[in-house]
């Protein structure tokens, strides 16, 4: 997604109005700027609000030429967490005004106040922002990001009612939405603009869908970038392993791209998109990714090494709790934080989480209380109930209509080689 961004590293807003020949001004917010003094731009915002209650700049559009254009943008996936999905936004063009602007509803601040913790809590807040169009395709040509353009074919009257809702939602007081990385996202909002404002509404090829589950079609994006893989999975419910349907695809900016593609107008039954342009044509770029630093194998090594000491206690006939600290330990902790998502975040797709079922936040109490030395002889059969535990899962988790990424096999085996040294020597009665 988009990240207002300023080059000193912080974000920050101004406010800017577009004239126009019969009704005013057009309101506009949250264009980056570097402010250099503090005091300006308190006077300045303050004088905006007092002319804009005033009616002296009225906020609203104006009306529309009919040369103007309206656009779907999409552009290409970038090689980061917050690029790696794309981006959609809306372009509004009218010559015969001079005017061409991008309405983005990617906006967020990360420098705001706990913006990590709002994000995985489900409490992020994004907004509609206007701004320059060739300001927003020259962010995209600095990251070498393909930029694509769908004119759509609509008529004066869809244009005005498109462009007057946009107008309307950047408003200050309407432009900021409650962010749904499934549900509500900058490719929903758009897709959800042009379709209620288009006469009769769309139709669309359903029979063109992709047969994905909402977590496929993440993974597909993913690409080379592993460990966000893996910590998609990590997080996110068996709601996700649900067949996506073709509404519920165009979260997906390259999705609501070809989607609109194909997609006829109800009334006039021609196809929507009249034109299809690029914009700007980036470079191939190839992302390289250090496989040998992996998840995967970073923690099969890790398994391995755990195994081996495992089986050399064993034989020795003499297991070390330190290792049962960590290894119990590092389990209950993912299952803390997996069970804190499930039951605190706002993500409709955030519960029933089944790694519950193989992380056990149980397992951190383990690894404190064994440090009790007098509690360890009660404490030594909660090994054999892992172990069987652990099993049942393996054996069972073909079925469980989750998916379950390879990594977490490994951290199954890690518990499970040190549950078993335990339960075979209290079996053996060493202890």
């Amino acid at each position: 997604m988009q990240k207002r961004k300023e080059s000193n590293g912080r974000a920050r807003s101004y406010f800017c109005f577009e004239k126009d020949n019969e009704e005013g001004l057009l309101f506009r917010a949250n264009l980056p700027v570097k402010w250099h003094n503090p005091l300006k731009q308190f006077l300045l915002v303050g004088l905006v609000v007092l002319l804009v209650l005033s009616g002296v700049l009225p906020a609203k559009a104006f009306k529309l030429s009919d040369g103007a254009e309206i656009s779907l943008i999409t552009c290409d996936p970038g090689f980061g967490a917050a690029t790696v999905y794309g981006h959609s936004a809306i372009r509004v063009k009218d010559a015969a005004y001079d005017y061409d602007l991008a309405f983005n509803y990617g906006i967020y601040d990360f420098e705001s106040p706990n913006f990590l913790y709002r994000f995985a809590s489900g409490q992020t807040d994004y907004l509609l922002a206007a701004y320059n169009f060739d300001a927003f395709v020259n962010s995209y040509k600095n990251t070498k990001r393909s930029v694509y353009e769908q004119l759509l074919d609509l008529t004066p009257a869809e244009k005005q009612k498109i462009f007057d809702f946009l107008v309307w939602n950047a408003k200050p007081e309407n432009r900021i939405y409650r962010y749904n990385f499934f549900f509500d996202n900058c490719a929903t909002r758009v897709r959800d603009v042009l379709v209620n404002n288009i006469e009769g509404g769309l139709i669309f090829n359903e029979e063109e869908r992709s047969g994905k589950t909402l977590r496929g079609l993440v993974k597909d994006c993913h690409g080379k970038l592993l460990w966000l893989s893996f910590g998609i999975d990590y997080v996110v419910s068996s709601k996700s392993d649900r067949e996506a349907t073709y509404w519920e695809e165009m979260f997906l900016p390259d999705y609501l791209m070809d989607h609109f593609e194909d997609a006829l107008k109800s009334k006039e039954r021609v196809p929507l998109v009249k034109e299809a342009r690029i914009v700007y044509e980036a470079p191939g770029l190839t992302y390289t990714s250090l496989k040998f630093i992996s998840p995967f194998v970073v923690f099969l090594l890790i398994a391995l090494v755990i195994l081996w000491f495992s089986v050399r206690q064993l034989q020795r006939r003499n297991p070390k709790i330190k290792l049962d600290y960590w290894v119990y330990g590092l389990n209950g902790f993912m299952g803390i934080v997996i069970a804190w998502f499930t039951l605190f975040s706002e993500h409709p797709a955030m519960s029933p989480n089944y790694n519950l079922l193989w992380a056990s936040p149980l397992n951190l109490a383990f690894a404190f209380a064994l440090r009790i030395k007098k509690w360890r002889p009660r404490l030594k059969y909660y090994h054999i109930f892992i172990s069987i535990w652990m099993v049942v899962f393996l054996c069972a988790s073909p079925f469980i209509p989750q998916y379950f990424h390879p990594v977490f096999y490994l951290f199954v085996i890690m518990i499970l080689s040190r549950s078993i040294v335990h339960s075979l020597l209290i079996i053996r009665k060493v202890y």
